[in-house]
């Protein structure tokens, strides 16, 4: 939440330096009789960067506000975007003597910048607000996809307790360190060769440690990083003793790993 406000509070920072780079440019198109070609467009430039950050103003008062605090690439833009302004306030203000000043007035001013300089000016600054709007539209289009992929995934049935570190599985056995080393050792080789055969097949007599294997080979490829999904059958235990829910319950997990994956 404070990273949100912090974003919000640079936010109205940088319109307040827009708005002062506005009417400073007022200033000078009111009292400085050459440039006015440079001082009114750079004005418009300015008014409408502060007009697209009015808007990241109101998405950050709105309900989506916290979110907009993983965006990287909206708060670089904001940063950016004061950094430029700093700078171009700077530059706008009058370097005019006190003397001159007190006798004549904002009739002493002189504008400060070069054609050249002013064209530099403007594609910065419509660089800063191409950035910003880019990275809103950027968000936006994120949520849009989280609430389809949420959408998808209250469709799909999962059986509880299914996944090898669920509340119902977390306490179950492990291997004891050093041991079935052979074993998991065989496990991990055929994991790790993409020539392998699709499914390795763990057999054996009821209570002979099928399980127990299994879950140390889930938690071990969890810890790498490198397990997509686990269902744990149990036998008279609702939809972990049947196979009705395997596949969505098996899809479930993997969309929630890759999102990508959603339809």
């Amino acid at each position: 939440m404070a990273e949100a406000l912090g974003l919000a509070s640079s936010v109205i920072t940088v319109i307040d330096l827009s708005a002062k780079v506005a009417s400073w440019c007022s200033e000078y198109y009111t009292n400085v009789k050459n440039a006015r070609d440079d001082i009114e467009r750079l004005q418009r430039e300015a008014e409408g960067l502060k007009a697209t950050l009015e808007r990241v103003q109101s998405l950050c008062d709105g309900p989506n506000g916290v979110k907009l605090q993983e965006s990287q690439s909206l708060c670089e833009a904001i940063k950016d975007c004061k950094k430029q302004l700093d700078q171009l306030e700077t530059k706008l203000e009058p370097r005019t003597t006190n003397k001159l000043m007190s006798r004549y007035g904002m009739r002493a001013l002189r504008w400060p910048l070069k054609s050249k300089e002013v064209d530099g000016i403007m594609k910065k600054l419509g660089n800063c607000k191409n950035n910003i709007s880019f990275s809103l539209q950027v968000d936006q289009e994120v949520q849009i996809l989280n609430i389809h992929q949420k959408i998808v995934l209250d469709k799909l049935p999962s059986a509880d307790n299914a996944e090898f570190d669920s509340h119902g599985e977390e306490h179950n056995a492990r291997c004891y360190q050093g041991t079935r080393v052979e074993l998991l050792r065989q496990i991990d080789t055929w994991a790790s060769n993409r020539g392998s055969e699709r499914i390795f097949w763990l057999n054996g007599m009821a209570g002979t440690g099928k399980s127990t294997i299994s879950r140390t080979v889930a938690q071990t490829f969890a810890d790498k990083g490198d397990l997509g999904a686990s269902f744990f059958f149990k036998r008279g235990e609702g939809d972990r003793g049947h196979a009705g829910m395997f596949i969505t319950t098996i899809a479930t997990q993997l969309i929630q790993k890759l999102p990508s994956l959603a339809p």
